[in-house]
Order: structure tokens, then sequence, then C-alpha cells
């Protein structure tokens, strides 16, 4: 049960740096999750936007710094951790 005022682990994860495997590709990509909703979250990550330019073609040739969204159910598996400083604290 979470405590009210408590942000959610989904909020937590907002502005971290992480590494995600969703089922589409059979690798994993390292970058930034930039917003998250009850449904999936968004991730900034250059990786990713070249996989996802090579598989698409010329379906985002014209698009100017593609985001990402991806929902949690496509997630495979989710890396991250606490910044240095934190983690030294704890």
């Amino acid at each position: 049960m979470q405590q009210s005022g408590a942000p959610s682990f989904r909020d937590k994860l907002i502005n971290r740096k992480v590494i995600v495997k969703v089922s589409l590709f059979t690798r994993a990509f390292a970058g930034t999750i930039t917003a998250a909703d009850e449904i999936g979250f968004c991730l900034a990550s250059e990786e990713m936007i070249a996989a996802l330019r090579d598989v698409t073609g010329g379906a985002m040739a014209n698009m100017d710094a593609p985001s990402v969204y991806l929902p949690f159910s496509k997630l495979e598996w989710l890396v991250t951790s606490l910044p240095k400083a934190a983690a030294a604290s704890a």
C-alpha cells in the first residue's frame, strides 16, 4: 500500500538513466525516461531511435528528434540504479 504523498515507483523513474529490453528488439537499449503514465513511458534513446529508423525505413526519415513511447506490456526487463551520490549515502 502506497503512502499518500510518497512518489510511486513509476514517478521515481522519471529522469532516471535506464537500460531496457523490449519485445520488438533482440537487444537492449540505454536511455533516459522522460515521462511516464499508467500504461507506459517515454524513453530518450539515440540507440533506439537509430534502430527504429532501420526498422521503419523511410517512415521516420522526416521526423526530427522523435520521441519513443513504450508500453509497460512490451517491457521484458528494465535496469536502473541510484545516482552515485544517493547510493553512497544509502
